[in-house]
Formats: C-alpha cells, structure tokens, sequence
C-alpha cells in the first residue's frame, strides 16, 4: 500500500474532528507503529539476512529485522516499507495512537493475530 493511501484510510478512521498532525510527525508515528508490528510478529519485508543495515531485533541463523523506513507522504509511489498484509495493522496502531481509541488497538492486535495465522509466524504477547 502507498504510503499517500495509507494516509488518506488514517484520514476516515480520524474523521471524528481531529486534525492529523504534519506529515513530518506523522511518518514518525508511523515509524512507531510499524516497529510495534515488528515486536509482534515477523514482517517478511523487514528480515535481512547480510549484516550491514539498521539491526532492530535478531532472530534466529544470522536473520533480523531492519528498521523500516519512514513513509514519505509527498512522494505518490513509495510504499509503506511493510508487508502488505500488515498494513492495516499499522494504520490501525496510528489510529490509536492519535484517537487514544483502545478499539483501533484491537484491530491492530487482530491484524496481527491474522498475519500470524496465516501467512506470518511469532508470537503475540502484550
């Protein structure tokens, strides 16, 4: 999903009156929610196997997973750097954050729960 449109899905779950802030603080929570999701389960998009980059967490056999990158809401094509099941994990984790909504958390827990279920492997604790 783009980072553009994932803006824009934030936007209808906030549409009860609050403004969302700067796109500059946005990408940092979004940032926030994306290693929230990293902490949860396993996002295949995030493993890498040479070291080298940003080391978030380790897993097993020389693997772990790299910080993802901050969405950047000017440029249309970039895609938030998750795995694209896990989404709407993040944007309902932003939507939390923002709304102090603990509905919006659940979903995000149940996103999760989904990814692990079904496509993704770890554990899901609180």
């Amino acid at each position: 999903m783009t980072s553009v449109r994932a803006k824009e899905i934030l936007q209808i779950k906030t549409a009860s009156g609050r403004a969302l802030p700067s796109d500059e603080i946005l990408s940092e929570i979004f940032l926030e929610a994306m290693l929230y999701v990293a902490n949860k389960c396993v996002p295949s998009e995030l493993i890498r196997g040479e070291q080298g980059g940003r080391v978030y967490r380790h897993l097993e056999d020389g693997f772990y997973i790299t910080y993802p990158d901050k969405p950047n809401f000017a440029n249309e094509n970039e895609h938030i750097m998750i795995d694209e099941s896990l989404t709407y994990a993040v944007i309902n984790y932003v939507a939390f954050i923002i709304n102090k909504d603990e509905f919006y958390r659940s979903l995000a827990l149940e996103n999760i729960s989904e990814y692990i279920a079904n496509d993704g492997r770890g554990n899901l604790y609180e």
